[in-house]
């Protein structure tokens, strides 16, 4: 009989995981994928088995997360077996691959591991996926081992004593909260003060999607490397490390970029052997000198690696402590990057790209392919040496950077890298890197140095004058208790007292008690301060029925925080003062546009429900606005429930069917009446109108109109998104994942960002960029801007076959989006109609300056003038070049709102006129493929004629990976169609390769 103890305690980083999965169950951020491609046959039976084994050696790979005497424990008594998994697929194996590692596990119930066996078009891959709570980078070498073993001969390997493992979280505990810790926390207290000051990584201008590059480092140029370390006297990786931190100083213009650096945590001899979760990420920051060379910055980056180190027992959750970066803000501002070195030489007998599963009748190879973790950074950066070299993958999982960016920066540090094995001499400043960025002054990104508002870090601020004064003395009396001192004052933040996840677990833990509430982790998080905090308890106790007494009701409160009105995002602040929601004159803008469903069958009961459902959760769709004479613009959300209009059509053939759909958007568009017209009972304006139609034959149309006030490109993609989610998914797991910020919440985040110095210092960069403001692009004559409505004429186009090939091969060879060249296509056609010999156009750009407004609708995007440095006389691929460039540069300098860009160019230049603004420009924009998907079946997007212009010119162009679809709409007094056919004509002109190609 086995007496052995069956589970361990959590360590201090353990348990921070854990109370992060409570907060969101569904997330995979720490899982660790590992896939392999197959080369011969596994038998799936004897891997089983084999799996089997290995769960036996470490049975807390099977296990759970369970409480024990109080606390939380690594708990595999009775645990299930590993699962080992086949299925045949027809996707490509990256995407099964990655389909497959993002299925959450349920660390309430485990086993915290999976085998699958994927079949796939282009291969078989193995895919060992574990989750981070018991694994780490060192395990992985362990675990291949005995797997390869135990498929060999299927014998029992010998159980992992748990003791070592128990007395490291016990240890570690020790470390966070005892003296055995002081020194370490002396040291990062000192090294991280000011926390990540001014680094802040760029952001993408594409839709934000799954991003990953991946590339070789040359055999010659990493055995140089290794060269110059050792001339240097430092590390091979502290020269990859450093060449990082140049990177990232001359991407973002700090001069103290802030990156984490795991730690694989094994001091202790008895670890070395152990699968589990031992790693600890340090916080490195390093200062990149404006004068530096490398052979000056690569040493330096050794010396704060090797201090780091040396201090990296103190558990992570500790170190941001000390350093009092705890909580939501601080973590957005420090946890960006992360530079995972793994070398997967370590283990004899190990080689990750030929492990060898060999048995009777069977005998397969398995080669290491991309991982794809992140460990919740914004962008993960890994160097893994093996024996097929060193190799780099860059991993933006939500696509914060997006691809152009990410490819751009991983092409810079090759170049870097490039410079210092060629002469470690050469200044930092003198590599020629494509993403460069804004030079900030020191300071706190956070705030910019400025005293906080009073409105937290998630969340509006509350009148504590609104609050039962019993609930606010009971809560007051849990925080102290928890955070282990006192008073504290309804505008305290809970993590700026110190407070962190773990205390954060204990805190809603006790409320809930007390209160006989149901809070979530989440709450916390959103509404920090202790005021905000107390009145979503008060709210909670108020509609479980306990607790809590509600605030006496009030007659005819006036305007302010206690009647729900809240401030505004920048940018529909603007849309508010300009008449866009309330009270305008001139027909509000809107997106429209018709999904055809072919061959289709829909349920209007359940997608207006499923409308209803994705309108509960965009309060924007729903609120109220005005302009309040002392507080400016602000909204207030209110009870609305959407109806579907329905079309029913009986007999009609498809053709007819769609006709009908796009005269209904037609319509739409044509009749976009001011803020206040078109009442639907209550006499406001409704921003939001879905029309199904439908026929007796399978086959719907639904169109779906926003008032572009509330609602821009990305938030109507996510629109969609929501919509087709909420049709197939039950209320409460729909709801359960769409727990968002609120715009109040995005407002007060972007104040303390926007009067940053890091603002002032974008518009400073602005002024350098465009010194005589904006050029005004005038096509067909110089006479100003029309009065009133500009008659606009709408050219679709297509671009497939043979000539799509053909330009996306041009796009990869030239190293550009597709969008950008075919935006610089167009441009090379049309600039000989072009009177003036400057060349600029006006490009989107999503205006999500804070983490915050990531998942949030509303209408946040930033329209910035793009300018294209070439000459009127210059070929098709300096266009190229220039448009790529100019988009670039707006890309990296994007977080200054166009308003303030504008502003800041007013009276430069020419006399007599404002630069800032011209009258006459161009529009670009390239769109990501539009899908709405309902009940598994996909729609076809189209758009309905536009006959209003904005711009002489507007280009839409998406590429669908297929084709290349878009839109042109040009004012009819000045533009011909067949001019602009002729121009869209350029689209299937080839363009020569770069030089050197």
């Amino acid at each position: 009989m086995n007496t052995a103890p069956q589970h361990i305690p959590l360590s201090v980083g353990q348990q921070a995981m854990w109370v992060a999965w409570k907060r969101d169950p569904a997330q995979w951020t720490h899982i660790i994928p590992t896939p392999f491609l197959v080369q011969g046959r596994i038998d799936p039976d004897r891997l089983a088995r084999a799996v089997r084994v290995v769960g036996r050696a470490w049975p807390h790979l099977r296990g759970r997360v369970a409480e024990h005497g109080g606390r939380p424990v690594l708990d595999w008594s009775g645990a299930p077996e590993i699962p080992v998994r086949e299925s045949h697929t027809e996707e490509a194996r990256e995407e099964a691959a990655r389909r497959t590692w993002q299925s959450p596990f349920d660390l309430r119930t485990g086993p915290l591991a999976r085998v699958d066996l994927l079949h796939c078009p282009d291969g078989t891959v193995l895919l060992l996926a574990v989750h981070h709570l018991v694994y780490d980078g060192a395990s992985i070498l362990l675990l291949l081992d005995a797997l390869r073993r135990a498929y060999a001969d299927l014998q029992p390997l010998p159980e992992a004593p748990t003791g070592p493992s128990a007395a490291y979280a016990e240890r570690s505990g020790e470390l966070a909260d005892g003296p055995a810790g002081d020194g370490h926390r002396a040291y990062w207290r000192e090294a991280l003060d000011g926390g990540a000051r001014d680094f802040r990584l760029p952001a993408g201008t594409e839709r934000p999607q799954y991003t990953v590059v991946a590339q070789t480092l040359p055999a010659d140029l990493a055995a140089r490397l290794r060269e110059r370390a050792a001339q240097l006297g430092i590390s091979y990786t502290a020269v990859l490390l450093g060449g990082y931190f140049a990177l990232l100083s001359r991407c973002t213009g700090s001069a103290e970029p802030l990156a984490f650096v795991p730690y694989h945590g094994r001091s202790d001899a008895a670890l070395r052997d152990s699968v589990g979760y031992f790693v600890n990420t340090l916080p490195v920051r390093c200062r990149v000198g404006g004068s530096d060379s490398y052979a000056q910055l690569l040493p330096r980056a050794y010396r704060r690696l090797k201090e780091a180190l040396s201090h990296g027992d103190l558990p992570l959750p500790a170190i941001m402590r000390a350093a009092g970066l705890t909580g939501p803000q601080a973590q957005a501002s420090t946890h960006q990057t992360v530079f995972q070195l793994w070398d997967a030489t370590t283990r004899d007998g190990v080689d990750v790209q030929r492990v060898r599963l060999t048995g009777p009748d069977t005998d397969a190879v398995l080669s290491l392919q991309p991982m794809e973790s992140t460990a919740g950074f914004t962008l993960a950066a890994m160097v893994r040496k093996d024996s097929a070299g060193t190799h780099l993958l860059w991993k933006d999982p939500q696509g914060a950077c997006g691809p152009t960016l990410v490819s751009a920066m991983v092409d810079d540090y090759v170049r870097i890298l490039r410079d210092i094995a060629d002469d470690p001499g050469t200044a930092v400043a003198a590599t020629p890197v494509r993403a460069t960025g804004a030079v900030r002054a020191a300071g706190d990104f956070g705030n910019g140095g400025q005293e906080t508002d009073g409105q937290g870090d998630g969340g509006p601020g509350v009148d504590a004058t609104g609050l039962d004064t019993a609930t606010l003395a009971a809560v007051t009396a849990i925080w102290e208790e928890v955070l282990g001192f006192g008073p504290i004052r309804t505008e305290d933040s809970f993590f700026e007292l110190g407070g962190h996840s773990l205390l954060a677990d204990a805190l809603v833990a006790r409320v809930c008690e007390q209160f006989g509430t149901d809070l979530s982790l989440k709450t916390l998080f959103d509404s920090p301060r202790l005021g905000e905090f107390t009145a979503e308890v008060q709210r909670a106790a108020e509609t479980a029925g306990a607790g809590a007494a509600a605030p006496e009701p009030q007659a005819d409160p006036e305007p302010g925080p206690s009647d729900g009105w809240a401030a505004l995002p920048h940018r529909m602040s603007l849309g508010v003062r300009r008449g866009d929601l309330v009270g305008g004159s001139a027909p509000v803008s809107v997106i429209c546009k018709v999904f055809r469903f072919a061959g289709a069958s829909v349920d209007p009961a359940r997608l207006e429900r499923a409308v209803a459902l994705a309108v509960r959760v965009n309060p924007a769709l729903r609120s109220g606005y005005r302009d309040d004479p002392a507080a400016g613009p602000q909204y207030r959300e209110e009870p609305w429930t959407p109806t579907l209009d329905l079309v029913d059509l009986g007999d009609a053939d498809w053709d007819g069917l769609c006709a009908a759909a796009r005269r209904i958007a037609d319509r739409e568009l044509a009749e976009a009446g001011p803020a206040e017209a078109g009442p639907d009972g209550d006499g406001r304006r409704r921003h939001l109108r879905v029309v199904c139609v439908r026929r007796t034959e399978p086959g719907f149309a639904v169109v779906l109109r926003i008032d572009h006030a509330v609602c821009d490109g990305l938030s109507y993609t996510r629109f969609l998104e929501d919509v087709g989610a909420a049709y197939t998914a039950g209320e409460e797991a729909f709801l359960r994942t769409r727990d968002r910020p609120s715009l109040a919440a995005v407002a007060a985040a972007e104040r303390r960002v926007l009067d940053s110095d890091h603002t002032r210092d974008l518009l400073d960069l602005w002024r350098k960029r465009l010194p005589t403001g904006v050029p005004p692009v005038l096509l067909g004559d110089d006479s100003p801007w029309p009065a009133g409505p500009v008659p606009a004429a709408s050219v679709p186009f297509t671009v497939g076959g043979e000539a799509y090939r053909r330009h996306t091969e041009q796009a990869r060879r030239h190293r550009v989006t597709s969008f950008v060249l075919a935006g610089a296509k167009v441009l090379h056609a049309m600039r000989p109609s072009v009177r003036n010999e400057e060349l600029a156009f006006y490009c989107p750009f999503p205006g999500r300056y804070v983490p915050e407004a990531g998942e949030v609708m509303g209408n946040f995007v930033n329209l910035l003038p793009v300018l294209v440095d070439t000459p009127r006389e210059g070929s098709l691929e300096a266009t190229v070049q220039a448009v790529h460039e100019g988009v670039r540069w707006a890309l990296i300098h994007q977080n200054v709102p166009s308003d303030r860009v504008t502003e800041a160019l007013r009276g430069v230049g020419r006399p007599g006129a404002d630069p800032a603004v011209p009258a006459r420009a161009l529009f670009l924009a390239g769109n990501p493929p539009e899908a709405f998907t309902l009940g598994g079946r996909t729609g076809e997007a189209g758009l309905p004629e536009l006959d209003r212009a904005l711009f002489d010119l507007s280009l839409w162009v998406t590429d669908t990976g297929r084709e290349l679809r878009g839109l042109v709409v040009h004012r009819r007094d000045l533009i011909s169609r067949p001019q602009v056919e002729e121009w869209l004509s350029a689209l299937h002109e080839p363009v020569r390769p770069p030089t050197g190609h």
